[in-house]
């Protein structure tokens, strides 16, 4: 387990030859279908496009994130629960859409951002084992914070 989080921190330094154009950090906070709350701490790498600047110039955004989910499981309210996270997301104009990989479930999101900077996400989580955090329907609002905006 505490290989993969390390794996999970050095991914965006590794993702660097993607040309994104800054690194940053992300911070989110998640609710899920069974009244989990868990917070998100993690580093991010970004890329702005604000388009040709012709009449149709459409502003685009891409992320890449590594980090982790904190918080409690219900049957476990006294111990904090580590979930290592990575993911990917693209935005156009305010629609973005992303895929993220934790230790328990895969989960596909859509939702509304001002290009990756902040915003809101509507995702399922399919979960890969029992007893998981993750499951069903999330929501997810996402904050990142990077200096080349």
């Amino acid at each position: 387990m505490k290989k993969l989080l390390f794996l999970c921190c050095l991914l965006p330094i590794v993702s660097s030859a993607q040309s994104f154009d800054s690194t940053g950090l992300r911070l989110a906070y998640t609710h899920s279908n069974q009244s989990h709350n868990l917070g998100f701490a993690g580093i991010s790498l970004n890329s702005y496009d604000s388009g040709n600047a012709g009449f149709m110039s459409i502003p685009t955004g891409t992320t890449i994130y590594g980090g982790v989910h904190l918080g409690a499981h219900s049957d476990m309210p006294s111990k904090v629960q580590i979930i290592p996270e990575v993911g990917i997301e693209a935005a156009l104009v305010i629609l973005t859409a992303g895929i993220s990989v934790n230790t328990h479930c895969f989960q596909p999101r859509i939702g509304l951002s001002l290009v990756n900077v902040h915003g809101c996400y509507v995702g399922y989580s399919v979960p890969f084992r029992e007893k998981t955090s993750f499951e069903g329907f999330t929501l997810t609002i996402f904050l990142n914070i990077f200096d080349n905006f």
